[in-house]
């Protein structure tokens, strides 16, 4: 059972991940663009013109912002021993840490 302080948290931590990701859909953007696809979400075309253009920081802020999230997740899930929901953390953050250096790879090229 969770504590009154722990479920805070916990929507604390998953509102920092799901908030941007339901704005922006950058995992299966992401993806999608790696693979050469095309993922048609709500914002897909505003985030290909909008974010990878000078205003890319707010793409960083908001990969930043999940991966807190992602990172909050993962300590509760430690702390609570729940090793399946741990192990999903470290991927969910691993695909954070690689999309993140994939934009900045793409920003440092369009300077």
């Amino acid at each position: 059972m969770l504590s009154k302080i722990q479920k805070i948290w916990l929507w604390i931590f998953g509102t920092m991940f799901l908030l941007p990701e339901i704005f922006f859909s950058l995992i299966p953007l992401s993806i999608t663009n790696l693979l050469g696809g095309n993922f048609n979400s709500l914002y897909s075309i505003g985030v290909e013109n909008y974010f990878l253009g000078d205003n890319i920081i707010y793409l960083l802020i908001a990969i930043i912002t999940e991966w807190i999230g992602v990172l909050g997740l993962f300590v509760l899930c430690i702390k609570l021993k729940k090793k399946i929901f741990a192990l999903l953390s470290v991927i969910v953050l691993l695909w954070l840490f690689i999309v993140f250096c994939y934009i900045i790879a793409i920003s440092s090229t369009s300077f």
